[in-house]
């Protein structure tokens, strides 16, 4: 059953994938898997910052933000290692890993699988992208996900702990 439309959930869309390029795998993977899949966070609102915390400290953050039905690169953070490897806005995001884009699903997250065990602070993650119909081979070196951008993360996210549960359709 869809939720009703709320500015915070728009929000919460729209920082996902920024938050997919920090995260790609884990703990909150299913929190953002799409609006067909949403469920609120089952937890208590201290024992999910508690895990949040924990689970964030020492991840790996590329720094991109990425439409997800188009997989085009809608903004790259300035002085992140997608920045510093030569990602572009308006590039198109073909492979991670060697792992297609267009390969995952609701069900499964291809690129995911291809990344986790090697997801880290100092990794180099290799990228294929288009721009202007050339293909591009893009290498950034991982960093430790920034702090400010760990506590927006967990800010929107507690946000939705604040907002009341849609009452059910009858």
């Amino acid at each position: 059953m869809p939720r009703p439309w709320s500015p915070w959930r728009t929000m919460i869309r729209s920082a996902r994938c920024l938050l997919l390029a920090a995260l790609m795998v884990g703990f909150l993977g299913p929190l953002w898997a799409g609006d067909a899949s949403y469920k609120k966070c089952p937890l208590d609102t201290q024992t999910c910052l508690d895990q949040m915390m924990a689970k964030m400290k020492g991840r790996a953050w590329l720094g991109i933000e990425w439409d997800t039905d188009t997989m085009l690169v809608q903004r790259v953070v300035a002085g992140s290692p997608a920045e510093k490897a030569g990602f572009k806005v308006g590039d198109t995001l073909v492979s991670v890993a060697g792992a297609n884009y267009s390969a995952n699903t609701q069900a499964k997250c291809v690129t995911c699988d291809a990344t986790k065990d090697r997801w880290k602070p100092g990794a180099k993650i290799s990228y294929v992208v288009m721009r202007k119909k050339k293909t591009v081979r893009l290498t950034p070196t991982l960093a430790t996900l920034p702090t400010d951008v760990m506590a927006q993360m967990i800010g929107m996210h507690m946000i939705e702990h604040a907002e009341p549960e849609a009452p059910p359709k009858k």
